[in-house]
């Protein structure tokens, strides 16, 4: 009796017949053609039925891990850099250096070729053209090792400063290595002159600069061009012997590090509620 009871169900699954009349029916049908009976769908074709997973669920269930590993690389990305933001800066928000000695026996250390130049590349960016200020700052700040000499920070495009240094003894910074614990190793060309320079605080060129006693900070939003950083002695002597720290501050790297943490939990978000829909079913 059993085995008859199975060969039906599967009867009623390969081929569907009237129960009663015997006709054959047509897959949706709903009631026999022939002598008008309601069609019944077997319980075993049921649950066939109801277990197998349909197109919106596989789509559902694969957009949700592609949104998985989106979210998660958004996570650690955003994470770094709000760490980034509140493990390695100070309390103005600048990257530094640790604190290096800058020493020469002539009239100035010099680091030149700073070559700022975005061309066209925010051409597109609409209304809005910005700047190499609009993304970084960079600040220097240095005090004079011998107590009787006043220190003089300058940033003049090479235009200017090539010609107020042109017959001068200076050294130019051809090495400037920051290792990853913030150590500096600097290296000098020696560029030889007979003459002494006015003192720079005479001079109106510097499109940035500060001067005085202890500690300077120069703080510069810088713009295109070509540009020289200057160091020396205020009243323009030589034998320049300073203490100097380096940094840079990226106004926009904590919205940036929130932005990309705030769309990876909700990629997360996303994520997981496809994968339970589409295990659950809709």
């Amino acid at each position: 009796m059993d085995t008859l009871v199975s060969l039906q169900l599967e009867r009623d699954e390969e081929m569907p017949y009237c129960q009663k009349c015997g006709a054959k029916l047509e897959d949706d049908a709903k009631y026999c053609a022939s002598c008008g009976t309601p069609v019944y769908v077997s319980e075993t074709r049921v649950r066939r039925e109801k277990g197998g997973l349909s197109a919106l669920r596989i789509v559902l269930l694969v957009t949700g891990g592609i949104s998985l590993l989106i979210a998660f690389g958004l996570l650690v990305g955003g994470g770094a850099l709000l760490w980034l933001n509140t493990s390695l800066t100070d309390s103005g928000g600048f990257i530094t250096t640790k604190s290096s000695q800058l020493a020469t026996d002539s009239y100035a250390i010099v680091l030149q070729h700073i070559d700022i130049d975005w061309g066209d590349s925010m051409a597109g960016w609409g209304l809005w053209r910005p700047s190499p200020g609009d993304f970084v700052t960079i600040k220097i700040s240095g005090s004079s090792n011998d107590p009787t000499r006043d220190i003089f920070i300058g940033i003049a495009r090479e235009a200017d400063a090539l010609p107020y240094l042109s017959n001068v003894d200076y050294d130019e910074v051809t090495r400037f290595d920051v290792s990853t614990s913030g150590v500096v190793t600097v290296e000098y060309t020696r560029h030889r002159g007979r003459a002494a320079p006015s003192s720079p605080t005479s001079e109106t060129f510097w499109v940035a600069s500060k001067h005085g006693s202890g500690t300077q900070t120069l703080e510069w939003n810088p713009e295109a061009g070509n540009y020289w950083i200057v160091l020396m002695n205020e009243d323009g002597s030589a034998s320049v012997d300073l203490t100097v720290v380096a940094g840079a501050k990226v106004p926009l790297l904590p919205t940036i590090g929130l932005a990309l943490f705030v769309g990876g939990a909700v990629a997360l978000v996303i994520g997981v509620l496809m994968i339970y829909f589409g295990v659950r079913g809709l």
